[in-house]
């Protein structure tokens, strides 16, 4: 593996582990612990369903990205350029389990600060019976300025923030969000990147 892959790994985990860790970190300095329907006091049968739940959650989105990958729209076709071209940015011979692994942080990093915490903390300190849903805007708001690559980006970013947060809201479990969001990643980033056939096996 060459040094910039290595860079790149490294930049991306940091990047999203931290995010995680920052989400953590704000929760416990607020006293609101961000990792709903997560740990031991959840039994696991129940985590277990939430999995299934979030494995189930990710056909949707990736069925709209077949379709949106499939329609001649300009502004789908700059988001899918730009997102090429920042991938490749950080990874310039990626490896599946690269890709794996950095989709792995991104589903628990972001969901943990955008959906844990965010949503969660905002719902809890709105209360019933708007809290649940003016969070569920605002994390999706904030979602969506922090995956700025252009507009379009980040207004898909804002809808993927309602769908995770209302997977949240549904379920009661960050567990769909995080299997979701990290499957979706994973296997978008592979779809997107097999015309380049860089993906090679270690």
């Amino acid at each position: 593996m060459s040094d910039a892959s290595h860079r790149g790994l490294g930049i991306a985990l940091l990047v999203e582990g931290g995010l995680g860790l920052a989400a953590l970190g704000v929760g416990w300095l607020l006293g609101h612990w961000p990792a709903i329907g997560i740990g031991g006091h959840v039994p696991a049968a129940e985590q277990l369903l939430a999995i299934g739940w979030g494995l189930v959650a990710t056909l949707p989105p990736l069925a709209a990205l077949a379709v949106m990958d499939r329609v001649p729209i300009p502004s789908l076709e700059k988001v899918k350029d730009l997102a090429l071209n920042a991938i490749r940015q950080i990874f310039p011979q990626p490896r599946w389990w690269q890709l794996a692994l950095v989709a792995a942080a991104a589903g628990f990093g972001e969901e943990l600060l955008f959906r844990g915490l965010v949503q969660a903390g905002l719902a809890n300190l709105i209360g019933q019976p708007a809290g649940p849903w003016v969070a569920l805007v605002a994390a999706s708001l904030v979602f969506g300025l922090f995956h700025w690559l252009n507009t379009t980006y980040a207004l898909l970013a804002v809808v993927a923030g309602l769908y995770f947060g209302g997977l949240l809201i549904v379920t009661g479990s960050l567990w769909p969000p995080i299997v979701a969001h990290a499957l979706y990643d994973f296997i978008a980033l592979c779809y997107l990147l097999r015309p380049t056939q860089v993906i090679e096996l270690p």
